[in-house]
């Protein structure tokens, strides 16, 4: 695989923060994000597990929150690939 990377850093009003928040739960939930800036572009499928990384700090005024998502890509020898198992008790 190769390596891609994408950062875009700007200031932005609580409301413009509010809707990109929106927009990752709905790629997370859809299994697709896509992030593009310029002429810079990534798309990510989060399918499996999911590590989250929350992180706040207040000092001397100054506020920040770290949100890190980590995850696996599936590979061809994945265990994932084809889906969970499922073990039925009833018909």
């Amino acid at each position: 695989m190769s390596d891609e990377k994408f950062r875009h850093e700007s200031l932005q009003d609580k409301e413009s923060i509010g809707k990109y928040l929106n927009a990752l739960s709905d790629g997370f939930l859809n299994g697709k994000l896509r992030f593009s800036w310029k002429d810079k572009q990534l798309l990510l499928e989060p399918q499996s597990l999911i590590k989250f990384d929350l992180e706040t700090k207040k000092k001397d005024g100054e506020v920040k929150m770290i949100l890190r998502f980590r995850w696996e890509e599936p590979s061809e020898g994945s265990m994932f690939i084809d889906g969970p198992l499922v073990i039925e008790t009833k018909e």
